[in-house]
C-alpha cells in the first residue's frame, strides 16, 4: 500500500493523514525523480514539514523528539541526533533546528543546514516570517506574516536545509542550489499586470522556463532573440541574480531594472540534448552541474519560436505595489549560522571539518558577489564570532596531513590526495581529499598559507 501511494504521489498530490508516519527525504526524493529544489513543494508535508510557510518555537527543545547533542567548532554547529539517512524526515530536521535555536543567541537571520552525505532529494527554504511588502506572497500565505513566536528568535526570517554540504565545491551548483534558496527569502513570488502568474513556473516559486532572467538562481534562462520571433538560450552565460530579483531584494534602485520579456506560446525547434522544457522546468543552464565545464560551451543552445511580451517593473508594482522598504533603507546585513546535521554515532572527521569550515566561507562570499557587493552574509556563531578551534572534540587525529610542496599544482604533496589512512578509508574520502585541496589551493592564492 506504501509503495502504490508514493507512485500515486508522483502525480497527484494527497494530503498526509494526521496519524500516519512522515515520510524520509530518499522517499520524496523518488517521487520528484530529477527535482532538486523543493521549495513550497506540496510533497514537503508528507516529511512532516509544511509546503509554505512554517512555525518554530525554539522552547520547544527537542520537541520532535529528544537524543540531540550539539557541538560548536570554530563558526560550525554540529549536532548529531537519533536518525540514519534512511530514515531521516521533516521531524529530524526541526528537532535539530529548536536545538540550535535553543542553545544559541537571537542573533540570526538565517540558518543554513547540511548533512555529509549526498541525499536523492535536493534542498528547500522554509520561510517564517515577512515584513517587506512588494514581494508577492509565498504559495499559501499572505504576503506579509511572521511564523516564530513571542518565545524569542524574532530575527530568523527562515531556514533552509541544502543538502550534502560535500556537494559544494566551488561548481555551478552553488549558485543554482544556494544562490537560489537563500533567493527564496525574496521571489520568486510577483505578479504582473495583464498576465498575472505567467511569469511564475514550478509551485508558484521559481521564474517560467520562458522567461527571459538573466540566468537568474530563481530559474528562467538568459534567451537571446536571434531573429524575430526565434529565441535561443545562452546557457553558458554567468549565473546570478537577474535585475528584477535584485530590485526584489532591496539592492537595485527601480530605476535601474531594465525590461524583459516572456516568450508566450512556445514551440521548440532543437533541443538536442533532450532537456525538459515545461514552463515550470529547471533552467537548461542547470545542465552545466551535470556535465564537464571544460565540454559545456559544445552544448547547443535550445532554440525555440514563439511571441515576445515585453514587460516593465512598472507591471508588477501595479499589482504587487512598490517594495517596502525601498533600495534606500532595504536591509543590507544578514547573519547565517551553519549547522551540520550528523546521524549520532557518526560524527564528522577532522578532514571533514576544515572542507565544512572553508565551503562556508566560499559560500557566504559567492553570495556577496552575486549581489554585487550589495549586502553582506556573515556566518560567526556567537556575539563576538571568537570561537577557538579545538581539534580535540574530533573522535580520531587528523587523517591528512598537509604537506607544503611549491613544485605541486596546488602546493601540497601529491596533491594532497592521501585518503587511505591506517588501512581503513574515511568516509566520503575522495571529495573530502578534493576538497581539501581546492581549500589549500584557494588559501595559497589568497596568500593564506597551510597553516
Amino acid at each position: 500500500m506504501r509503495a502504490l501511494l508514493i507512485a500515486a504521489l508522483s502525480f497527484v498530490f494527497i494530503p498526509r493523514l494526521a496519524s500516519a508516519e512522515p515520510y524520509t527525504l530518499e522517499e520524496i526524493g523518488a517521487m520528484a525523480p530529477g527535482q532538486r529544489s523543493f521549495t513550497h513543494s506540496p510533497l514537503l508535508e508528507l516529511t512532516g514539514l509544511p509546503m509554505g510557510v512554517g512555525t518554530i518555537d525554539p522552547t520547544e527543545t527537542g520537541s520532535r523528539g529528544g537524543g540531540y547533542e550539539v557541538q560548536d567548532v570554530g563558526n560550525i554547529s554540529l549536532i548529531s541526533g537519533p536518525w540514519t539517512y534512511s530514515s531521516l524526515s521533516g521531524n529530524n530536521i526541526y528537532a535539530t533546528l529548536n536545538e540550535f535555536l535553543g542553545r544559541h543567541e537571537n542573533e540570526y537571520d538565517f540558518v543554513s543546514i547540511f548533512v555529509t552525505e549526498q541525499l536523492n532529494f535536493g534542498a528547500f527554504y522554509s520561510p517564517l516570517q515577512n515584513d517587506v511588502r512588494g514581494l508577492g506572497a509565498p504559495p499559501g500565505t499572505a504576503e506579509t506574516f511572521d511564523q516564530t513566536t513571542s518565545a524569542g528568535f524574532g530575527e530568523l526570517e527562515g531556514y533552509l536545509f541544502m543538502n550534502s554540504i560535500f556537494g559544494y565545491l566551488g561548481s555551478v551548483r552553488d549558485a543554482l542550489f544556494f544562490g537560489q534558496e537563500v533567493g527564496h527569502r525574496w521571489g520568486a513570488y510577483v505578479r504582473r499586470s495583464g498576465g498575472g502568474r505567467d511569469m511564475l513556473g514550478r509551485d508558484n516559486a521559481h521564474w517560467n522556463f520562458y522567461m527571459e532572467s538573466q540566468n537568474s538562481s530563481m530559474e528562467g534562462n538568459a534567451w537571446i532573440e536571434i531573429e524575430d520571433g526565434v529565441f535561443e538560450t545562452d546557457h553558458m552565460a554567468e549565473i546570478g541574480y537577474s535585475e528584477l530579483d535584485m530590485y526584489l531584494m532591496g539592492f537595485r534602485d527601480p530605476r535601474q531594472v531594465s525590461d524583459w520579456f516572456l516568450i508566450d506560446d512556445p514551440q521548440v525547434l532543437r533541443n538536442q540534448v533532450g532537456w525538459p522544457t515545461a514552463f515550470d522546468s529547471a533552467p537548461y543552464y542547470a545542465v552545466r552541474a551535470q556535465v564537464d565545464e571544460e565540454t559545456a560551451p559544445e552544448l547547443p543552445a535550445i532554440r525555440v519560436r514563439g511571441n515576445r511580451v515585453d514587460i516593465a517593473l512598472r507591471d508588477v508594482t501595479d499589482v504587487q505595489g512598490e517594495r517596502d522598504p525601498d533600495f534606500e533603507d532595504a536591509q543590507r546585513e544578514f547573519n547565517m549560522a551553519f549547522v551540520i546535521m550528523m546521524p549520532e554515532g557518526e560524527p564528522v572527521s577532522f578532514d571533514e571539518y576544515l572542507v565544512v569550515e572553508d565551503v562556508a566561507e566560499e559560500l557566504t562570499a559567492l553570495w556577496e558577489e552575486m549581489v554585487d557587493g550589495e549586502a553582506l552574509l556573515r556566518h560567526e556563531l556567537g556575539t563576538s564570532g571568537s570561537y577557538d578551534l579545538s581539534p580535540a572534540v574530533f573522535p580520531d587525529e587528523p587523517a591528512w596531513e598537509p604537506t607544503f610542496n611549491e613544485a605541486t599544482e596546488t602546493g601540497l604533496e601529491n596533491d594532497g590526495c592521501q585518503t587511505n589512512v591506517g588501512g581503513q578509508a574515511t568516509r566520503g574520502s575522495s571529495l573530502v581529499c578534493l576538497g581539501l585541496a581546492s581549500v589549500f589551493l584557494r588559501r595559497r592564492r589568497r596568500g593564506l598559507g597551510t597553516s
